[in-house]
């Protein structure tokens, strides 16, 4: 089974439906087959071997569609990279793929250097946007499709065991890791949609119209996206490099999107908008909205479901390693605040404590690991990182949760000290590296502390050595040629030392409790 079967099947079902629509473009059933048919005819011509890596680095927009589903359909695996990263970050995931192309937005262009792509040839760089505007020597992605077939093509020898995508997470030493993630564990992930509304007649699937609002190089909204193209609904593809949130309003309203997924910060920014400006777009169509990355706070939450009057409200746990794991139904909202859910169907959940027992009474802590066949298979070139994730049938993302009597489970801490900013993963490790660097820097601690707009905002807290007079803005400069926006630290505050444990590990948690005291978060 291939993962464009369902658009494949909804090009026959559905030829003139919109399937995709971004701004004022919008593309049928059978236009966004044919073209990924001729993408996928397009790189087997050009003489790729199944199973090649293609690094994608864009913004929002249909082409991504066509990319994933022409990709699969040829066997090879694709490889999307979070646009927000630094040209360093870039070039390294770009190479640690092994990528041998590159799908770009001709805007992102700028970011790269690419005399520092090894993997890659020029001429494999398939550029999207303006032709007058890209290098000379690189590929317009016009060009690529351009006289090739719009039937699928033949004899291309698939699995449901092949790699679909790399989900490059930040790494906690510094160096992103690339989650291996299959077509049978993806595919899981749609069937589970099938599962869990099947016989609710309030739910038509080939009626979704999803605003894909989360940047599709993330694996939310890769799912989210596949899972509406198998339903036979449509994706209304939000831009992204950019937030509106009066944007948002007036494109559910103009398009009835029904069902979205956001993080908490888009909801919170849509919530502070003035009355007058809410009261000006119809949300009666929204009727599913899903919220992940980190539980919403009570008073968020409260005014959600004010707002949304229409809406089953959901908020789930998973990661990029595991897939979706669990999720809080409308049902429980204000029953269980703070949640992450139940389990959802197929997949069995444990918790391990530091001795390798598994918990089997309420409220007591333990690391979450899942059974569930949309799990990665391990971390591309890093074994010792799989060995800790993966035992057997079962895999982990780190993190520590508990269960109340009624089995509702409750994240207490996250993995490797985790920071999440605006919806993004920031590790702390990734940016003590990057700070301990500086000359005259002794010791660094990356600790999140609250930010109510993001969430979480990022602070280091810095040890000098004797001889060092830097200032904090020294190192702030520093961060913000090395690191992502969303990864650097909003703060710089000297210590003299950290409290320790006994063989001398920082102890974050105590040095996070003072900013944390008073708020209904603490992870």
């Amino acid at each position: 089974m291939n993962l464009a079967d369902g658009l494949r099947m909804n090009s026959w079902r559905y030829p003139d439906k919109i399937a995709a629509v971004f701004e004022d473009k919008r593309s049928t059933y059978m236009e966004l087959n044919e073209r990924a048919n001729q993408l996928a005819h397009a790189v087997l011509k050009m003489g790729f071997k199944r199973q090649t890596k293609f690094s994608i680095i864009m913004y929002n927009n249909i082409e991504f569609l066509e990319i994933y589903h022409g990709l699969t359909r040829a066997s090879m695996i694709s490889v999307p990279v979070n646009f927000r990263l630094v040209p360093a970050e870039l070039e390294y995931i770009i190479n640690n793929s092994d990528s041998e192309a590159l799908f770009v937005g001709v805007e992102l262009l700028e970011k790269l250097r690419l005399e520092n792509i090894s993997s890659v040839k020029k001429s494999n760089i398939f550029v999207i946007g303006p032709k007058d505007k890209i290098p000379d020597g690189t590929t317009h992605y016009e060009d690529l499709l351009a006289g090739n077939p719009t039937h699928e093509p033949d004899n291309v020898d698939q699995c449901e065991n092949d790699i679909f995508f790399f989900g490059y997470t930040s790494g906690t030493t510094g160096f992103p890791k690339g989650a291996m993630n299959t077509t049978r564990g993806t595919l899981d992930i749609v069937k589970n949609v099938f599962v869990r509304t099947a016989g609710k007649p309030h739910i038509k699937l080939d009626q979704r119209v999803l605003l894909a609002i989360i940047p599709i190089c993330h694996s939310n909204s890769v799912w989210s996206t596949l899972i509406t193209l198998w339903c036979g609904g449509t994706n209304v593809i939000f831009p992204s490099g950019r937030f509106d949130p009066e944007e948002v309003l007036k494109i559910i309203a103009k398009e009835k999107v029904n069902t979205s997924s956001m993080v908490p910060t888009m909801i919170t920014r849509i919530l502070e908008l003035p009355d007058d400006i809410k009261k000006k777009y119809d949300m009666t169509s929204l009727t599913s909205l899903g919220s992940s990355s980190a539980p919403l706070l009570t008073k968020t939450k409260e005014a959600a479901l004010d707002f949304f009057k229409n809406v089953r409200f959901s908020e789930g746990y998973g990661s990029t390693e595991t897939g979706a794991l669990t999720t809080l139904r409308h049902k429980d909202q204000m029953r269980k605040v703070r949640s992450i859910g139940q389990a959802n169907p197929g997949i069995e959940i444990k918790l391990v404590d530091d001795e390798g027992s598994i918990i089997s009474e309420p409220n007591q802590q333990g690391v979450l690991w899942a059974k569930a066949r949309s799990a990665f298979i391990g971390y591309y070139k890093d074994p010792e990182k799989t060995a800790e994730s993966i035992d057997g049938e079962w895999s982990t993302a780190g993190d520590v949760a508990f269960f109340d009597e009624e089995g509702y489970y409750f994240l207490a801490d996250r993995k490797h000290d985790m920071i999440i900013s605006g919806g993004e993963n920031v590790y702390p490790a990734e940016i003590e590296e990057v700070i301990t660097q500086i000359p005259g820097v002794s010791e660094v601690a990356v600790i999140g502390i609250p930010n109510n707009d993001f969430g979480e905002e990022v602070k280091a807290l810095v040890i000098l050595k004797s001889e060092s007079s830097i200032s904090p803005e020294t190192i702030l400069e520093h961060c913000r040629k090395k690191l992502a926006g969303y990864k650097r630290p909003r703060s710089v505050e000297f210590m003299d030392d950290f409290p320790r444990t006994a063989t001398g590990k920082i102890l974050k948690r105590i040095l996070r409790k003072p900013y944390w005291e008073g708020q209904e978060r603490s992870i």
